[in-house]
């Protein structure tokens, strides 16, 4: 059995499990993240103490997840493992998250980086590559067909944010990579949208509005984006590796 442990944070759904060398996790995000055919999530994360690695549901490794990593540390919060500040150790770097109180859990994001504007969007990396497209109402996207569309035009594939912005209000809708569809919130693009749209208006602060929940994003001295959003631990659990097994355990 494979003890798990599922949260939450805007809408981004993960499952979280501990470290073992003989676990291909690549297999278990693949099995287990499907909906209606496993737990169902948007990633998995395994927890190394304070380190972390995250698989796509099409069991791909990606170097960083920004809600991802707020559940993360919110769960070693509960579990005494850090106090209100700390430091959890990501494929893109090691980033700094602090607990604010009533589930709110704020984290530096890695280094953002402006890479190019095409005839899309800008192309912006936070961690992971997002595509970020200005638009009227994000409300009007298709963003199933159009995410998968665009989302091929790097090699690797990208994320693809549709933004809109009303005065200090930002409205975004994400299709992700790996997850092959729109998931109610992303934290990296969240601070790639709000990294660029304060670069072009000289704003350092926005609201921001997604599908899955609020969230607060600031511009902090070191030129760093400061996301804040709500967490939670919904349930825990074992996953079913061999069936014969737990029968003759006695689960039933």
């Amino acid at each position: 059995m494979i003890e798990f442990v599922k949260g939450v944070g805007g809408g981004n759904d993960f499952i979280l499990i501990s470290h073992k060398d003989r676990y291909n996790y690549s297999e278990i995000a693949c099995r287990f993240l499907k909906r209606r055919f496993g737990v169902g999530g948007d990633g998995l994360i395994v927890m190394d103490d304070n380190r972390m690695r995250f698989f796509n549901p099409d069991g791909t490794e990606v170097s960083f997840c920004g809600n991802g990593v707020r559940v993360f540390f919110y769960l070693r919060y509960l579990q005494g493992k850090v106090k209100e500040t700390g430091r959890v150790m990501t494929g893109a770097g090691p980033v700094n998250l602090k607990y604010e109180g009533n589930r709110m859990i704020s984290i530096e994001m890695p280094e953002i980086d402006i890479k190019e504007k095409t005839e899309e969007g800008t192309i912006v990396y936070c961690g992971v590559p997002h595509l970020i497209i200005a638009c009227d109402d994000v409300n009007n996207i298709d963003v199933e067909s159009d995410g998968k569309r665009l989302s091929a035009i790097l090699n690797n594939g990208s994320n693809v944010d549709w933004v809109s912005c009303k005065g200090d209000t930002l409205y975004i809708r994400t299709y992700e990579r790996g997850v092959f569809t729109e998931t109610l919130s992303c934290g990296s693009g969240i601070a790639s949208a709000s990294f660029l749209f304060m670069k072009q208006t000289g704003k350092g602060r926005f609201d921001i509005i997604a599908k899955g929940g609020d969230f607060i994003t600031e511009l902090n001295s070191q030129d760093k984006i400061i996301l804040k959003g709500e967490v939670d631990i919904t349930f825990k659990g074992s996953i079913l590796e061999e069936e014969d097994k737990w029968l003759k355990e006695g689960f039933f």
